[in-house]
């Protein structure tokens, strides 16, 4: 079948169809005016990376009605399918008008849920209204397809480490008794000297988690307590770095029962020349969840929470490019009542304290919403 799909802003949902085998898509035609080819093509290139056939064709204006009319009409010789998934209002009602003219089928994507909604000529197909589209999706695909590159991925989901998980699910049972150590343990790996040995000796009164830290071999002490990281991985891990790594490995066991096609840790992407670091990127039922985590201590001693400034960063990041991402922030902290009010106004979900001890249940909430 030969998929004509309309791009007039950019979702997964316009080549996701092509991607499930059970719709026999082995052509796909990207509709789009003038002004969007830049989109077009970023999607293009995705299409052939994943080995689609595929071309774009340019379209008059909507202002231009019968000329666009005559365009479509144009395009559609032989066996055709409409995804008005990214049309405007005018593409999709003249594409419906063709379509029903020419007895064609055209379908959209609901974007929140994945699901295939047949508006025309789904009686004939394999497959209902209502069917999920099957996974199909990487990161770089999906981060191509709106403009974006993977500079470098730190940690992934396909190639985890058992014992680095172990680790992590150490620190972060020692983080809901005691957060405020891991933030100690954060600022020791971040203020060093000369030599990398933290400028501040690790409190006499952190018994438990000075014998942790030379049981796991990624540390040295000198006999005034101050600590050196024995490689960049392990200053990654104990700086934070854990709790991605324990975020990402309670999403692998969630990946049993959810739809998710990927996820990594540390992914650093570029989007017109601009760098931006994504702590977690997950991406299930085709759609992108960002996690940004914060294991350091507010940056006064009389400040509590988490954070406005991190709230309004991941907003921006999260939109980044129109990516339409979910967001997410993971903090060892309580937010205050304003915080939570501006992560609810920007649709941040928080994953904060106590509830930490409770991630994977937040996790799959969320990834389900």
């Amino acid at each position: 079948m030969h998929l004509l799909a309309f791009v007039d802003h950019v979702v997964s949902d316009i080549i996701t169809p092509a991607l499930d085998p059970r719709f026999d898509i082995d052509r796909v035609t990207l509709l789009c005016h003038r002004s969007h080819l830049d989109l077009a093509f970023d999607i293009l290139g995705v299409c052939h990376k994943l080995h689609l056939n595929a071309a774009v064709e340019t379209l008059p204006a909507d202002s231009q009605p019968l000329a666009l009319r005559q365009r479509l009409q144009e395009l559609v010789q032989g066996g055709v399918c409409f995804n008005i998934s990214a049309a405007s209002p005018v593409q999709a009602a003249l594409a419906y008008d063709l379509a029903r003219e020419y007895r064609l089928p055209l379908m959209a994507i609901e974007h929140d849920n994945d699901r295939l909604i047949w508006l025309l000529g789904g009686e004939s197909s394999r497959l209902h209204s209502g069917t999920e589209i099957a996974e199909g999706l990487s990161l770089e695909a999906y981060f191509a397809l709106y403009g974006s590159r993977i500079l470098t991925i730190h940690y992934r989901l396909e190639r985890r480490s058992p014992r680095h998980e172990q680790l992590a699910r150490d620190l972060a049972e020692h983080a809901a008794l005691r957060p405020k150590s891991l933030s100690l343990l954060n600022r020791l790996c971040n203020d060093l000297d000369e030599e990398q040995f933290s400028q501040h000796p690790l409190s006499s009164g952190e018994h438990v988690l000075y014998d942790w830290l030379l049981a796991s071999g990624m540390v040295e002490f000198r006999d005034s307590g101050h600590m050196r990281c024995l490689d960049a991985r392990a200053r990654f891990f104990l700086a934070g770095g854990w709790l991605e790594v324990w975020l990402l490995s309670q999403v692998a066991e969630l990946a049993q029962i959810l739809p998710v096609s990927d996820a990594a840790v540390g992914v650093k992407i570029s989007h017109h020349n601009v760098e931006n670091e994504y702590d977690v990127a997950i991406l299930c039922n085709n759609h992108l969840y960002l996690i940004e985590c914060k294991t350091a201590a507010p940056t006064s001693f009389q400040q509590r929470g988490v954070g406005l400034e991190n709230l309004f960063k991941l907003n921006s990041v999260a939109g980044l490019g129109g990516l339409h991402a979910k967001a997410m922030l993971a903090s060892l902290y309580v937010p205050t009542e304003s915080e939570v009010g501006r992560a609810e106004s920007q649709r941040i979900t928080l994953l904060a304290g106590p509830q930490l001890r409770q991630a994977r249940e937040y996790l799959r909430e969320w990834l389900m919403s």
